[in-house]
């Protein structure tokens, strides 16, 4: 089989009401306008590297560049191979442009960000073996140039049966600072916030051609702290794999 090398572009649209512990103004609200975009391919042995860029849109900014990084993410056990379980690790370096950070709806401590991730999981089959059901947990764990650390826990699980998967997520964001406010005026980057967030997401996609995938989801704010609250929104994303070998 030849290598294939992923495109992917997603399109999201959320609505923030409020910033909680926001301060100057304290009302301030605005809808976000995103658009991601990333590269990606995996190697014979199960190394996967990437690139991705982020632009975003928002009452205080406009369309512009918010992130742009890099990747790399290796399969160390794999279930459908014998293993008792999957386990994926890796690490994220992501770099933000000065004005980004004036706005408290870019979700990012500094002007580098630095990520490990990692996620375990298992497959079980069911109705001979038509349809898998994986539970997943896993976290984030980072640290900018400046400031606190940070720690994003998940955990959710998918449904599939081909050509359809289901994926329902809790994400959680956690930030170690010490500041319980943000004045937005001032704001530039959540590197010294004590921000607490807990999301849900749920994502329907569809295969199509030899690894790709269309998926559209739906995302909601369950509890913020120091951060944007009662955020929700959806999304639009196209898996196209192209082969190079």
């Amino acid at each position: 089989m030849p290598y294939l090398f992923h495109l992917d572009a997603a399109y999201s649209f959320a609505h923030i009401p409020r910033i909680q512990g926001g301060l100057n103004p304290s009302n301030y609200s605005t809808d976000e306008n995103k658009l991601t975009l990333s590269g990606w391919m995996t190697t014979m042995s199960h190394f996967e590297l990437g690139l991705l860029f982020e632009f975003n849109q928002t009452d205080r900014l406009p369309f512009n560049l918010e992130s742009g990084g890099f990747y790399g993410k290796k399969n160390f056990f794999d279930d459908w191979s014998g293993d008792k379980f999957g386990l994926d690790a890796g690490v994220l370096v992501q770099f933000v442009p000065t004005n980004r950070l004036r706005d408290p709806i870019t979700p990012y401590n500094d002007l580098a960000n630095f990520t490990l991730f990692g996620e375990i999981y298992k497959n079980f089959l069911f109705q001979g073996d038509a349809i898998t059901i994986t539970p997943v947990i896993g976290a984030d764990l980072g640290i900018a140039n400046r400031g606190y650390p940070w720690l994003n826990p998940f955990i959710g699980g998918r449904l599939s049966r081909d050509p359809f998967l289901i994926d329902l997520s809790f994400l959680g964001s956690f930030g170690f600072g010490n500041r319980r406010t943000i004045d937005v005026s001032q704001f530039r980057g959540y590197a010294f916030t004590a921000y607490r967030s807990i999301d849900i997401e749920l994502v329907m996609s569809y295969a199509i051609v030899e690894e790709g995938s269309l998926s559209v989801g739906y995302f909601n704010r369950l509890f913020a702290r120091a951060f944007p609250q009662g955020r929700q929104g959806f999304f639009v994303q196209l898996d196209l794999p192209i082969p190079i070998l």
